[in-house]
């Protein structure tokens, strides 16, 4: 049944009408008794129907209102339900076919999973595993086997990237078993906290025939806490060739090791110390991370937003530190000051995420859905790019 705005306007009228009577007459009975029994005078039992009023009113408005509401369905004059938009939402791919999530690099690209997958880049390309034209530099084509441990991996998009895209260009590294190109890495172990991207990400990658060119270990664990990792994760993130895959030709083959933290390390809890000293003494590895950095100089009130923002996120406010106070803490964990290299690339990363936000979630109203939390997350990224308080930074700390 069709109604519209007016008429569901009419019945809330028609009710108000009906139900203000009645709740006189009850409240009538009750004062007098009230007055009987307490030493309160007509005056004060005024006052406090007034104030009771006050806040009750709008209560009972917005019941009668949300009840007509989902008793008849609103309808426009001009419109025709039947023949909306929102039949959109079963037109939608499901699962996406990819689920990436970061804050991306937007500098060329207006789509997100090219923004995020740019990002990684970026990091590669810093950390001199890949070269500006997409392809791994010369002097990476050697026999020495690359490690990468990957805290927070999310549902697995850039673990496929890694593992199964990213190949050795030079016709020496080759696999010797079918000729083909070898994977940049040769080992990747990742980790993440959540249980439902584990699984999702497990579903992904293990299904894939074509595994058996590298080895890949996921794990469901705090990166944030080696110090309470399995034995099991503590033996592969050292010794990666004792799991199924490639054996190399002797087990005392050295590893270069680089740990990635992509989008991940400022919410760490309690800190990053604890695996930055991992990383450091138990894996001798280098990282590379894409992490939010303070400004040198934040305004008082910026402070306050900032940590308020922090408590609605769940990320600790302590986790937000200056260049000089980031590279202190790298030094304190034994990374040398000259191999660490702190570069702020905000201006192609906030306003991108910001407004492809806004954009999508225009996007999405026509089908009548939204971009729900993440319009406040957008929200966040604008005044960052706004005030500099935060900066995007890509961190390089070699061993």
């Amino acid at each position: 049944m069709f109604i519209s705005q007016l008429a569901i306007d009419f019945l809330l009228v028609l009710a108000i009408y009906v139900a203000t009577p009645l709740l006189l007459l009850v409240g009538l009975s009750r004062l007098s008794h009230l007055l009987e029994v307490s030493k309160l005078s007509p005056v004060h039992v005024y006052i406090a129907g007034c104030v009771s009023g006050i806040v009750l009113v709008p209560i009972l408005v917005y019941i009668l209102k949300f009840a007509a509401r989902c008793l008849f369905v609103q309808k426009d004059e001009t419109d025709h339900a039947l023949y909306r938009l929102d039949h959109g939402i079963l037109n939608i791919d499901m699962p996406p076919k990819t689920l990436w999530m970061n804050m991306g690099y937007w500098k060329d690209t207006s789509d997100f999973p090219a923004a995020c997958c740019a990002l990684l880049n970026e990091l590669l390309v810093s950390a001199g595993i890949l070269g500006r034209e997409g392809v791994p530099p010369t002097d990476l084509s050697n026999d020495t086997p690359l490690k990468l441990v990957d805290l927070g991996f999310g549902c697995g998009d850039q673990s496929i990237y890694l593992t199964q895209r990213m190949k050795r260009t030079s016709r020496r590294n080759v696999d010797k078993v079918d000729h083909q190109p070898r994977r940049i890495f040769d080992a990747y172990v990742g980790m993440t906290i959540s249980r439902p991207q584990y699984e999702f990400a497990c579903s992904r990658l293990y299904s894939n025939h074509d595994l058996d060119k590298t080895k890949i270990r996921l794990y469901c664990a705090d990166a944030a806490t080696p110090q309470f990792w399995s034995k099991d994760i503590h033996e592969v993130m050292q010794n990666p060739q004792t799991e199924q895959g490639i054996e190399f030709a002797t087990s005392s083959l050295k590893y270069t090791t680089w740990v990635l933290a992509l989008d991940t390390l400022y919410h760490f809890i309690p800190s990053r110390e604890h695996i930055f000293s991992y990383a450091f003494k138990e894996l001798h590895a280098s990282i590379m991370a894409f992490d939010l950095l303070l400004s040198d100089k934040p305004s008082i009130w910026d402070l306050i937003l900032l940590r308020i923002v922090s408590r609605f996120t769940g990320t600790p406010f302590s986790n937000f530190l200056t260049v000089a106070q980031y590279k202190s803490q790298l030094v304190a964990a034994g990374y040398d000051s000259s191999k660490i290299d702190i570069r702020d690339i905000s201006e192609h990363v906030f306003s991108g995420i910001a407004s492809f936000i806004e954009r999508r979630d225009g996007e999405l109203k026509i089908i009548g859905l939204g971009a729900g939390r993440y319009k406040v997350a957008g929200k966040v990224f604008k005044w960052w790019a706004r005030t500099g308080i935060i900066r995007g930074c890509i961190v390089i700390a070699r061993r």
